[in-house]
């Protein structure tokens, strides 16, 4: 089914325009089953005859009833009391339909202008943009590349660049279901949390939380931090576009929040807690019928430690100083396992394992769903993402443990995929547990990454992608050429497509400036002191800071009514970083189809 985000329509038969119709119709229903009984108690009236007519013999004989043309007879004053009973059922509808026309009519004069307008516009808004009123994250608007997450452009000390390509694919979709979104400084690498930390932590999580403690204002205005930690995402839409441009604004809003509330934990399980919270909170909003796949990835600068427990042979600094303490907490036999003596097996395991730690670039990656992440090393394509498609034998087999069917390769009949965000009305069988990897980034060996929906790799298997983009070195070129290729290959869904093209010099001088850090514990512009902002902080708080002043509407904005994408106009000078052209995406801007809050759409089956 083509344009499965716009619900499905059925035609329905005209309705009579008047009560004079009713009641003609009615009529014309009585006389197309007996024809001749009017006009013969019409004759039998003029005449003043009153005899009613009587079988023959032989039509006697036959149980038959039949009139000199073939209709069967009837009593004249049968047909008189038709006729009146026709009448009065017409007059009687005549009269309702009167009156419920003189009563919405009156109704409907005495609104005014002002509240017809207010509720002409509210039935034209998306429930994104309504619910943008409640949570002012969403009103965020598009940023460079039709950005989701906002505005966000490489610093002078960037070590990547971002490139995205999407089209809709108008001769097979009415509508563009795919949103993406990515951030050039994410979140800094938080250092290890001592337990001394927990009440200074605690008294300091209001500054974490943007435009809370400190208020939009000074959010907005606060300078901020330079990390150099991506932050890159697709979101894959079906049943509408409602979950994946919820969570393309609202996906890393929560990553950051839990990142910072637990920087002992390693990031994969810090992804699978994130995805399960976004399954909760969509679980509690409008049409929860929509679902999106997602293909998640953060890339990080992180001191890292050798391990032999991890397959990557290193483990992030954090979580090692946690399990360091803890054994040694452990190895205390019977003694007090207060805040003090762990504190102290904290700080002493952190000074310890923080002389043997190298500073590395790490990308973590979690989806659900069939969009994919290639990382291309050394010219070979490396997936590191799970295709959770019903042809799946593992996911077969969990689909069935849950009570659940495949058939035809679709979750009882229905969803093509059997992991997502969304589609709250069978997550007990299409769970939002996403697949997660930790890879370390060699910068001699790897040149980009493609996340892209699964659009592009129904019709290009992972090689021939890399293969097709290894030697353009402008991502946004890049991305171009795969879709194009997509679309060559008669793709027939939304295509989306995002290349991540690593710098190699600017990687190697980044992890071995030891004195001047980013990103990282010692980066002085990370510390609470220095009063700088992380970058979903400064975006959310400029957001609101505007709604404040009036000068941007408090509604949220979909991926595809708004964006400086498809915006023709230059950026304003200063916007941009060191050496950074902008690059607009082509092609018409496909606005989401106005849906009523709480109307759950009709189901479409997700036919990627």
């Amino acid at each position: 089914m083509f344009g499965g985000g716009s619900s499905g329509s059925v035609a329905s038969k005209p309705e009579s325009g008047s009560a004079t119709d009713l009641g003609s119709s009615r009529s014309e229903k009585q006389g197309s089953k007996s024809p001749s009984p009017e006009k013969d108690a019409a004759a039998a009236d003029s005449d003043g005859n009153t005899s009613t007519p009587t079988k023959a013999a032989d039509q006697a004989g036959s149980g038959e009833k039949r009139s000199g043309n073939g209709s069967p007879p009837s009593a004249g004053s049968s047909a008189e009391q038709k006729k009146r009973r026709s009448s009065g059922v017409s007059g009687r509808a005549s009269s309702l339909i009167a009156q419920a026309k003189n009563t919405l009519f009156t109704q409907t004069g005495n609104r005014t202008n002002s509240d017809l307008g207010a509720d002409s516009k509210s039935s034209n808004q998306t429930p994104l943009q309504k619910l943008g009123k409640q949570d002012q994250a969403l009103a965020v608007p598009q940023g460079q590349h039709n950005n989701a997450a906002g505005e966000s452009l490489p610093g002078p000390r960037s070590t990547f660049r971002v490139g995205v390509w999407e089209d809709r694919n108008k001769k097979c979709r009415r509508t563009m279901e795919d949103t993406h979104a990515f951030l050039y400084n994410f979140l800094h690498t938080p250092a290890p949390a001592l337990a001394l930390e927990g009440a200074s932590q605690k008294q300091s999580k209001a500054t974490d939380d943007p435009g809370e403690a400190q208020g939009a204002n000074a959010t907005a205005h606060q300078d901020m931090i330079e990390t150099d930690n991506g932050y890159f995402a697709i979101f894959d839409g079906h049943a509408g576009t409602f979950a994946a441009d919820w969570c393309g604004k609202k996906l890393h809003i929560i990553l950051e929040d839990i990142i910072k509330k637990n920087p002992n934990s390693p990031i994969p399980e810090l992804l699978d807690q994130t995805f399960t919270s976004v399954d909760a909170q969509l679980d509690k909003l409008p049409l929860k019928n929509s679902g999106c796949t997602a293909a998640i990835a953060v890339l990080r600068w992180e001191d890292r430690v050798p391990s032999n427990q991890s397959a990557t042979g290193s483990q992030a600094i954090a979580p090692a100083v946690a399990k360091a303490a803890e054994e040694a907490q452990k190895s205390d036999d019977g003694k007090s396992t207060e805040t003090a003596p762990l504190s102290a097996n904290s700080e002493a395991a952190h000074a310890r394992l923080k002389g043997s730690a190298s500073r590395q670039r790490v990308l973590y990656t979690a989806n659900v769903g069939d969009a994919r992440i290639i990382l291309c090393r050394s010219g070979k394509a490396l997936r590191l993402s799970y295709d959770h498609k019903g042809s799946d034998e593992n996911e077969g087999k969990r689909i069935a443990n849950a009570g659940g069917l495949i058939l035809n390769n679709r979750v009882n009949g229905v969803l093509a995929v059997t992991r997502a965000l969304g589609d709250t009305y069978m997550k007990d069988l299409v769970t939002g547990h996403p697949y997660t990897t930790e890879t370390v980034i060699q910068p001699e060996l790897d040149e980009f990454i493609i996340i892209a929906c699964d659009g592009l790799w129904d019709v290009c298997s992972d090689q021939d992608a890399v293969d097709l983009v290894r030697n353009v070195q402008d991502p946004v070129a890049a991305a171009k050429l795969l879709v194009d290729h997509a679309l060559a290959r008669f793709s027939t869904d939304n295509l989306s497509c995002m290349i991540i093209r690593f710098n190699k010099e600017a990687i190697l001088e980044n992890q071995n400036n030891k004195d001047n850090a980013i990103g990282v514990e010692g980066d002085a512009s990370t510390a609470t002191s220095s009063g700088k902002v992380s970058e979903v902080q400064k975006i959310v708080g400029t957001t609101k800071q505007k709604i404040a002043e009036g000068g941007a509407p408090a509604m949220g904005i979909s991926a595809s009514n708004s964006g400086r994408g498809h915006d023709p106009a230059p950026l304003e000078d200063g916007e941009t970083g060191a050496g950074f052209t902008p690059t607009m995406i082509e092609g018409s801007v496909e606005e989401e189809p106005s849906s009523i809050e709480g109307d759950a759409p009709e189901l479409n089956p997700h036919d990627e």
